[in-house]
């Protein structure tokens, strides 16, 4: 193919793509000449609100952002089970050398019949957080690197889990 042809075929493949670039709307559907909102405005009783901004109340975006801290209720079969359990634990996790670390804290449970394998843990810097799904709630608790522990008793998070995400 001498140079006339390889110009023929660039200038029909930059015509192919460039087609789709048109900003006709597609067929059946009509121009408008007016956007829809371009950002999210707290709406203000006393203030008119702008034709550009959806509207969102503040007080109920921050009630909803703490939802995720929110614990399902236990029954009492789980709080009894889990108050049998928490000195079971609790011995178990002081019997660690300091400072434990989180593969620590999931063989302990494990080795007592709490199936680690779906704990969550959170080294803190000083200490481990964990939270283990156990008898339709969760323990969770703390191993410092002093080796002190905390143990307690509490329903899963409706967001999912045992712990609430670091950072909140």
């Amino acid at each position: 193919m001498g140079k006339q042809g390889v110009l023929s075929v660039i200038v029909v493949a930059a015509g192919v793509l460039l087609a789709g670039c048109g900003t006709a709307p597609p067929p059946g559907q009509a121009v408008t000449s007016s956007p829809g909102p371009t950002a999210a405005c707290p709406y203000v009783p006393e203030h008119p609100q702008p034709s550009n901004c959806a509207s969102y109340d503040p007080e109920a975006a921050m009630a909803e952002n703490e939802q995720y801290r929110e614990q399902r209720p236990l029954s009492a079969e789980t709080k009894a089970e889990h108050t049998r359990r928490i000195p079971v634990v609790r011995k178990a996790l002081e019997a660690l050398a300091d400072p434990a670390d989180s593969k620590d804290v999931e063989r302990a449970l494990d080795a007592i019949g709490v199936n680690a394998q779906d704990a969550q843990t959170d080294d803190t810097g000083s200490g481990i957080r964990f939270g283990v799904p156990f008898a339709g709630g969760c323990l969770v608790g703390f191993v410092g690197t002093d080796g002190k522990v905390e143990v307690s008793s509490r329903g899963s998070i409706l967001d999912g889990g045992c712990l609430e995400m670091s950072g909140h």
